[in-house]
This record gives C-alpha cells, sequence and structure tokens, in this order.
C-alpha cells in the first residue's frame, strides 16, 4: 500500500503501476514537454489537421444562409461560426438581435406567468442544447473579450447579455452550487449539464458589468455571489468525477453530444484558471476511457440510453482525432469547432498504436448511477461496473450490477435503487475489430418495446471474460419491481456475416475477425426477414422471462469455424426455471433468475465461486488507466506516456 496525501493505490504484481508510482513518488512524471520528438510529432499532427478540419467544418456551416437545425438553435450555431471565422458577421449580428430582443419582450410580459419555461426549444433566443453555444458567442466576441473582441455590435451585445440576465435570474439558486449539491442532477445529466455550467458563466460575465453585478437574482443574491459559489463548486466538480467514475448516460448516443460542450466551454472560457486547468484534466480523461473501450472510435462495454449504430459524438471524436476518410462535421454544437482543445498524447496512442491489443486486456470503470433516496441524488459509491475485456480481434462488455437493489416506500411499490437515466435502454455485446468502422462488425441484444417510451430495467446482465449471461427483467406491477416497456429482447447480428450455423439450439456466426455463439435458453427463435435478427418464438410480454448467453471468440482462437462450434458445444450447460450454469475455459458462471416478488431472495452471479464484485477498490482499473475509488489522482501508462493526472487543487 503506497499512500500520498488523498492518494492510495493498491499495488499487486503490476510492475507498469508500480513504475508510475515510483515516478510519482520521486515528483518525475512525463510531462508533455518530456515526450520524445517522435511522439511529439505524431500528436501535432494530429492536432494541425484537427485545425484544418475545425476550421472547413465552420466554413461548410455557414456555405448556406441556414443551419440543418431550424429555428434559433440552429441560428447559433450559425452565428457561432460565422463570428468566429469573421464572416458574414452582420447577417450574425442581426440574428442575434433579433432573436434576443424578441425573447426579452416575451419574458418582459410572461414575468408573472408560472407557466412560462425559458429552456422551451422554440422561446429562447438560443434554443435549449443551443444555450451553450449562444454563452459561448457572448464570451468569445463581446467587445473587452481576451479571444476576439469587437466582434458583436454594441447593440447585439446589449440585448445578449439582457436575454441571459432575465434568464439566469429565475434559473440560477447559488444554494444549488454548495459541495452537497455535487452529486445532485438538476434534471437528466445532460440537462444539468446544459444548465449549471451556464448559470456559473452567465453570473461571471454579469458580475464584472457595472450595469449587472448588483443587481439582484430571483433568490435575492447578485451575480458576484453566484459567481463565488459557482467557481468552488466547479473546482471540485471534476476532482469529485475523477474519484467516484464520470457519466451516468454513459455512451448515449442521444446524450453524449449534449453534455460535452459545457466540458470544452467550462475550458475554455472560464475566469477561474483552476476551473480551466480541472476541466482540461477532466477532457484528457475522459478521452483517454473513452478511446480504451472504443473500436475504430465506436463506443462498446455496458452503455445507458444508448443503441447501437452510429453516434453524434463519434463526429466529435472524428474531428479531433483527424482520421476519418469521411468529411467531419459536428451535427449539434459548434463549440467543438470554435476550441483550440488539444487531445492527450494518450488518447492519441491509443487510437493510432495500441489497438488491436496485443494480448487480451480486461477493462473495469466503476460508473455512478446509483441514488440515495428516489429522486437525482447520485450515490458516489454505485454498484455499477462497466465491464469490457478486450482481444486483438473483438471487445466484449456489458454493465454489472444488482438488478434487486430498490427502495421500497412504506405503502409504495418498489422503485429500482438506479437512477432512470442509469436503467434507461441498457446497451451491451461485441464489437469486432475492423479496417474501417463502417467494417466495424457487431453482435448485441435488441430490445422491443412494450408501450410508449424508452424501455426502464429492462435486463441484468453477468460477464466474465468472453461470455455474457443476460436476463430479461419481468414487466413491473403496482406491488413489485420490473422493466417498463420491455416486450422481447431479440439478438442482432450486424456486419458482413461469412457463414452462419445453427445446432442444438445455438446460433454460430463467423466474422472477418471472430466467431460469435448466442442461444436463448427459454425458447425458440426465428428470423427476420434480413436474416440478421433472431427473435424468440411466442413470447408472453408479462410472464416469459428472458435468457440469453453470449460467446465470443476472436477468428485466431480456434483452427476454423468447425473447431469453434465443437468446442461450444461440449462446454456444460445447465438451465432450470430457476438457474443456469454455464462452463468454459476452466471458468464457470452461476446465475439465479430475479423474482421481482422476493427481492431479498435474490443472490448475485458466481464466477468460480464468487459472487461478483460490484463495488471494486478501485474506480479506474486497465493496464491504461489506474486509480483507487475516491482517489483524485489517476495513472496513465499508455507506451511512453507515463503520468499522473492530478486533480488536486489549492482551495
Amino acid at each position: 500500500m503506497f499512500n500520498a496525501g488523498r492518494c492510495v493505490f493498491e499495488v499487486k504484481n503490476n510492475l507498469s503501476l508500480f513504475l508510475v508510482l515510483l515516478l510519482f513518488s520521486t515528483g518525475c512524471l512525463t510531462a508533455e514537454k518530456d515526450l520524445s520528438p517522435a511522439l511529439k510529432e505524431k500528436v501535432n499532427k494530429v492536432y494541425k489537421h484537427s485545425l484544418s478540419l475545425r476550421k472547413n467544418s465552420l466554413t461548410k456551416t455557414i456555405s448556406k444562409d441556414k443551419f440543418w437545425i431550424k429555428g434559433p438553435w440552429g441560428d447559433t450555431l450559425w452565428s457561432l461560426a460565422a463570428l468566429y471565422l469573421n464572416e458574414k458577421v452582420d447577417s450574425a449580428n442581426e440574428r442575434l438581435f433579433n432573436l434576443s430582443k424578441a425573447y426579452i419582450q416575451l419574458r418582459k410580459t410572461a414575468e408573472q406567468n408560472e407557466n412560462f419555461k425559458p429552456e422551451n426549444f422554440q422561446r429562447t433566443p438560443w434554443g435549449y442544447f443551443g444555450l451553450c453555444d449562444y454563452v459561448r458567442i457572448l464570451y468569445l466576441f463581446h467587445s473587452n473579450s481576451k479571444h476576439f473582441p469587437g466582434r458583436l455590435n454594441q447593440q447585439t451585445e446589449a440585448t445578449m447579455k439582457e436575454a441571459l440576465w432575465l434568464w439566469v435570474k429565475s434559473k440560477s439558486k447559488a444554494k444549488e452550487a454548495t459541495f452537497e449539491d455535487l452529486f445532485t442532477l438538476y434534471g437528466t445529466e445532460n440537462h444539468d449539464l446544459t444548465l449549471r455550467p451556464n448559470y456559473y458563466l452567465v453570473t461571471a460575465f454579469l458580475k464584472d458589468d457595472p450595469e449587472y453585478k448588483n443587481r439582484l437574482l430571483d433568490d435575492g443574491l447578485t451575480p458576484v455571489d453566484h459567481a463565488e459559489a459557482y467557481t468552488k463548486f466547479y473546482r471540485e466538480w471534476p476532482r469529485q468525477r475523477a474519484m467516484t467514475g464520470l457519466w451516468v448516460e454513459i455512451g448515449s448516443n442521444t446524450y453524449q453530444k449534449y453534455s460535452w460542450p459545457s466540458l470544452v466551454n467550462l475550458y475554455d472560457l472560464s475566469p477561474d484558471k483552476t476551473v480551466r486547468q480541472q476541466f482540461k484534466k477532466l477532457l484528457n480523461l475522459a478521452f483517454i476511457e473513452e478511446e480504451q473501450i472504443s473500436v475504430k472510435g465506436r463506443r462498446g462495454g455496458g452503455r445507458s440510453r444508448a443503441q447501437y449504430g452510429a453516434n453524434p459524438f463519434e463526429q466529435i471524436k472524428n474531428l479531433y482525432y483527424a482520421d476519418s476518410p469521411d468529411p467531419v462535421m459536428v451535427s449539434h454544437s459548434k463549440v467543438f469547432e470554435t476550441s483550440d482543445y488539444k487531445l492527450p498524447a494518450a488518447a492519441v496512442l491509443l487510437r493510432q498504436s495500441t489497438f488491436p491489443v496485443k494480448q487480451p486486456i480486461l477493462i473495469k470503470n466503476k460508473v455512478l448511477g446509483e441514488r440515495l433516496k428516489p429522486d437525482q441524488v447520485l450515490k458516489k459509491d454505485s454498484a455499477l461496473v462497466n465491464y469490457v475485456y478486450r482481444t486483438p480481434e473483438y471487445l466484449i462488455g456489458s454493465t454489472l450490477q444488482n438488478p434487486s437493489l430498490a427502495f421500497t416506500p412504506e405503502g409504495g411499490k418498489p422503485d429500482s435503487v438506479y437512477a432512470g437515466i442509469s436503467r434507461q435502454k441498457r446497451w451491451c455485446g461485441v464489437l469486432f475489430e475492423a479496417e474501417e468502422i463502417k467494417d466495424v462488425c457487431a453482435v448485441f441484444p435488441k430490445i422491443e418495446k412494450a408501450r410508449g417510451g424508452r424501455s426502464q430495467h429492462p435486463y441484468w446482465s453477468v460477464q466474465h471474460k468472453e461470455v455474457i449471461l443476460l436476463e430479461r427483467v419481468l414487466p413491473q406491477t403496482k406491488t413489485t419491481l420490473g422493466s417498463y416497456s420491455t416486450a422481447h429482447i431479440s439478438m442482432v447480428f450486424d456486419g458482413k456475416i461469412i457463414e452462419k450455423n445453427e445446432q442444438r439450439g445455438w446460433i454460430f456466426v463467423k466474422f472477418k475477425k471472430g466467431y460469435t455463439a448466442v442461444k436463448f435458453l427459454d425458447g425458440n427463435y426465428q428470423w427476420d426477414a434480413s436474416g440478421k435478427e433472431a427473435i424468440p418464438e411466442n413470447f408472453n410480454t408479462k410472464t416469459d422471462r428472458q435468457r440469453i448467453l453470449i460467446h465470443a471468440s476472436g477468428i485466431s482462437d480456434f483452427k476454423n469455424f468447425k473447431d469453434f462450434q465443437k468446442y461450444i458445444l461440449q462446454n456444460p450447460l445447465e438451465v432450470t426455471e430457476g438457474s443456469v450454469s454455464y462452463k468454459f475455459n476452466s471458468n464457470t458462471i452461476k446465475a439465479t433468475v430475479l423474482n421481482t416478488h422476493d427481492l431479498e431472495s435474490y443472490r448475485l452471479p458466481q464466477i468460480n465461486g464468487q459472487e461478483v464484485e460490484l463495488k471494486p477498490k478501485k474506480v479506474w482499473a486497465s493496464p491504461f488507466m489506474n486509480a483507487s475509488f475516491g482517489s483524485d489522482k489517476v495513472s496513465i501508462n499508455v507506451g511512453e506516456v507515463k503520468q499522473i493526472i492530478d486533480f488536486s487543487y489549492s482551495q
């Protein structure tokens, strides 16, 4: 055990980690300036190419007079691009002025209307998710900006400030920016990251304006008071996320692209140096974490509020790594194109040199998502682990959880301890390595909706290395915990299938880089018209429990496809109404079914006789990232990059 202030590491026969800790203890670390000339050149080449792509994207954005997103949101993004390029400046100013003026008039007439919601998409001068871009415009181009002063004319700047004042006056509450609120989400995670960071940036901007600094917000405090509270809050926020887990809406196709613009804004725009430094560290950590768990930029592992397919966040990664053969244009924000953020060397190495890995590796990251009570207050030590097994030819991953954890309010029905945004549309599966992202193949469960709304708590899963076992959770009732909007679960085999074979209830599929074996354990299946989606037959949504076994393999693990099938068929598999046991490669997975009428009787699955560990001592555990839970120092070990990302700071 090595202890350095708040930093505690466990070293168990891990020479690489030991060397990193030794360097840390002596104060000798590989900083960016200490990288080899070859690596410096590689990182700088990526950066220069990325800057060129960012400019090209902005130029394309203003090549037409309207952005593809209609209304105030689109106009905000278009105006940010135009002002950054210093082109069509008059048009950008006119749009911003007219939208801001209309909002001010509307807001003043609606001052007493409690139903008025400034975040309503068409009733603000920015559109809800354009808020980060709108605030960025004011910071970058106001008359005294340290970036590009004076590109906003005096009239437009004044109306933008007044519009933001009217918004923040009623919405920001300094009491919601204390250390006790660091794990409280006001709305969903992406909503929270759209709102509170902008409360901070707006009040921090207005606190230095003679016209606004002494005005009172609706909570009776001034912009100075709010900015001071938020400054302390956002110095600490990145540190806490590094110590406990980054995201709740992890890898979300829909919402990941809405959360990250605030991270970039806080790095670029915060008036406080410590906040800027903390968010640069967080961005570096997040990009490294994102890359270690992705195949050709496509994220694998356990994900929430997600489905398989192209993720708009991939556009952002392609823009920064500058290695996509397709034209790069970020779809929902221009924050990324107008930032000078530079990827850390470790992320570039992971993308360009490390993958495919030479030997199989395990990645186990803690994930936020468990609640302290039936609201959006997150528990720091959540019983969630993002588990990934990565080999030279595939990546298979899922979220380990305890599906029986529930609140049981007196007189009420049980409610999962996992926040809705955590348990919503969970995703797991296999990604196979490929030359290009268009060639990536995938095998994954697909949830059929039973009613309106996204699926909630649709299944739980257990994984050990190359095998995932999942079970559909029966629907909730008036008296039981259960799934919502979850009908049957089918299995999708996406990509170019080279060969397919079916024996004894097993589906065997061969891709260019590997094999998968899938078995529906509780009934027969049929194929859809494409021959790529296996659907359970005669399924009863209310009563049928579905258990599915997924076993992945690389193409080089067996002599041929037939040998893989022979291996799977000889593995002992025992399935009863109440349990499953599967033995493979000297390992055994055992799991009992979840009885939603008797949650206390549920026992966690066992791997080789030991219960699955849902609260590991490490928040980050992989060959590339390591840190003990609660430590604010994360060790990075990628090639020649051996660093500590240290989130401690002077109060």
